[in-house]
């Protein structure tokens, strides 16, 4: 019995596997298709309009705008003030960055987890929001700290200034030190430990074993974070304007801003001032390579040893007070202000019963047109931008990882890119695109889902790539096996498994949407404001409350969000792993 069994186990193995209605063998090349047009079109044809509009395109074709671009006498300043900034926010970002994550992840010192919050909180919160909170704290006048100043030294003027380029590079470093902090963090806490073991054990001291191989051998988390910080300097418009232009220091940015802002529009020269931002991103990136490839930073461990923490013993509390520093300054300053102005019926009086109101929440979310309109579209906006991206990312991710089809890589380094362009680079290549036929979406909604997208797809690629690649394709094959259709197993297979990953891109991308600036500013119309479209300009009419209040529900949100898809994202891997167990 057992060998007619296994022979008819046999014969059924040999049987052909029933073949798909060809509709559905169609649908895999249709669906991945459709996914890699709508990058190109996305991401793709604005930058080939931005090359474009570069030469003077459709109307002309010359070279004599990019060489305007780049000896204009009217341009040297802003790109000056442009390289200043990069290089101070860089510098800055490894000053406040390296020390904390060095606290945080090789020390004893107290209140770690406080101070990676407080990180956190500053990274995700607008940085055009941070520059009005200092604009309160540091306003010449009546800022709340020089006032503190005038009456404790009997001065006449206000002894510090937010405005101008020492405030601008001051407030964007306290938000993209984060960049320097996460990855000096993370490669910190996956250090070779043997290698300290066995200078420790050769007699040197901790000092020593941090300058000479801690910290060399963290060096790329360090530089990397470095870049990614003066990177992202170029491409925040909201403290550039609010803080430089008050000063009249201009920035390649509000540059651009400037000659789209006249009419007619001078898109060739828009054009070729981006370039010049692009340019600035790949001499970053050129510079880094050269420096990382002079030294190894390659170790080999067969071991996998828990790091210790250093003992700092007394010196631990001028760490924790140097961190607290800088926290205060960049987190915990800027809400707390923030709340105190949105509850005050003025802002520059103390936040007591008698000064406290709601109001400036009623005008700031009901009574406020533009900003009730805002309110609205940056939720839809956000949303969709989110959903749309992180299914996009998901199929150009597959494209990579799961098909031989060819220029999948060309895709791959295509989705990627938006990474390094600011926001307002990207932009003029979205306005130029978008604006004429085939593809008319200039003055609605649109046009601002597709900037969303585009903007914030290299995250949802890079997150749904890194979970596929740890998927197994025979999981996927087994289903193929047991004659289940390639949706079928791309729905009970693969996106249950990484699920968890496609919640964080999600979230990766909802969060900045719902407060982008830099390329919102340039692409919006009547009708299409959004919550920092309402900011910007309730702060250009003075009211600070009204702005301090869509502020404070701008925050919250970011924040309620942030926690709600945390747990969900750390409830459903729990699921996933249960489920693979059973399994």
């Amino acid at each position: 019995m057992d060998i007619d069994a296994a022979t008819e186990t046999s014969r059924r193995a040999a049987r052909p596997m029933p073949r798909l209605p060809a509709f559905q063998t169609l649908i895999p090349g249709i669906i991945l298709g459709i996914a890699a047009i709508l990058l190109l079109i996305i991401v793709g044809y604005p930058l080939l309009w931005l090359g474009l509009g570069a030469l003077g395109l459709p109307q002309d074709r010359t070279l004599t705008h990019i060489a305007q671009a780049f000896t204009e006498a009217r341009n040297f300043t802003p790109l000056k003030n442009t390289l200043i900034l990069a290089l101070g926010t860089g510098l800055s970002s490894v000053v406040l960055g390296v020390p904390l994550a060095w606290a945080t992840a090789r020390t004893n010192m107290p209140l770690r987890r406080f101070i990676q919050a407080m990180v956190a909180l500053s990274f995700i919160t607008p940085p055009y929001l941070t520059s009005l909170a200092w604009i309160i704290l540091l306003g010449p006048n009546a800022g709340h700290f020089n006032r503190l100043l005038k009456w404790l030294f009997h001065l006449n003027h206000g002894p510090l200034n937010i405005f101008g380029m020492g405030g601008v590079i001051f407030v964007i470093a306290l938000h993209v030190f984060a960049f320097t902090y996460l990855l000096t963090h993370s490669a910190l806490e996956t250090l070779d430990a043997p290698l300290e073991e066995s200078a420790q054990i050769l007699g040197a001291g901790r000092w020593t074993i941090t300058r000479r191989i801690t910290l060399p051998l963290v060096a790329p988390a360090i530089t990397g974070g470095a870049l990614l910080a003066a990177v992202e300097s170029l491409a925040l418009f909201g403290p550039q304007s609010f803080l430089g232009s008050p000063a009249k220091v201009a920035f390649l940015p509000t540059r651009i801003y400037g000659v789209l802002g006249n009419y007619p529009p001078r898109f060739a020269d828009a054009s070729s001032l981006s370039l010049l931002l692009v340019l600035l991103t790949v001499i970053g990136l050129s510079a880094q390579r050269k420096y990382l490839e002079r030294r190894s930073y390659v170790t080999v461990s067969g071991r996998g040893v828990r790091t210790q923490r250093v003992n700092l013993r007394r010196w631990k509390w001028p760490l924790l007070a140097f961190c607290l520093l800088v926290v205060f300054l960049s987190a915990l300053a800027p809400l707390a202000v923030l709340v105190a102005a949105a509850f005050s019926k003025v802002w520059t009086d103390p936040l007591t019963p008698a000064n406290f109101t709601l109001a400036n929440f009623q005008t700031a979310l009901f009574s406020n047109q533009v900003s009730r309109r805002g309110i609205e579209n940056s939720f839809k906006l956000a949303f969709g931008a989110a959903t749309l991206g992180a299914i996009l990312g998901l199929f150009i991710a597959y494209i990579d990882q799961r098909t031989t089809i060819r220029g999948r890589r060309v895709l791959d380094y295509l989705a990627i890119l938006p990474l390094g362009l600011p926001g307002t680079v990207l932009a003029v290549g979205l306005l130029q695109a978008f604006i004429r036929p085939p593809f008319r979406l200039y003055g609605t909604i649109w046009l601002l889902l597709v900037a969303y997208i585009a903007r914030h797809i290299p995250l949802a690629v890079r997150s749904a790539s890194s979970a596929i690649r740890q998927v197994d394709p025979s999981l996927e094959e087994a289903a193929r096996i047991t004659n289940a259709t390639w949706l079928q197993s791309l729905r009970l297979i693969l996106i249950p498994l990484v699920r968890s990953s496609l919640v964080v891109a999600w979230l990766l991308i909802f969060i900045p949407s719902l407060g982008e600036l830099s390329a919102t500013i340039l692409l919006y119309t009547s009708g299409t404001e959004t919550i920092s479209v309402a900011i910007f300009r309730l702060n250009d009419l003075g009211q600070l409350e009204a702005v301090s209040a869509l502020a404070v529900f701008t925050i919250a949100v970011i924040l309620l969000t942030s926690l709600l898809l945390q747990w969900l994202s750390n409830k459903r891997s729990v699921d996933v792993a249960q489920e693979i167990t059973v399994v």
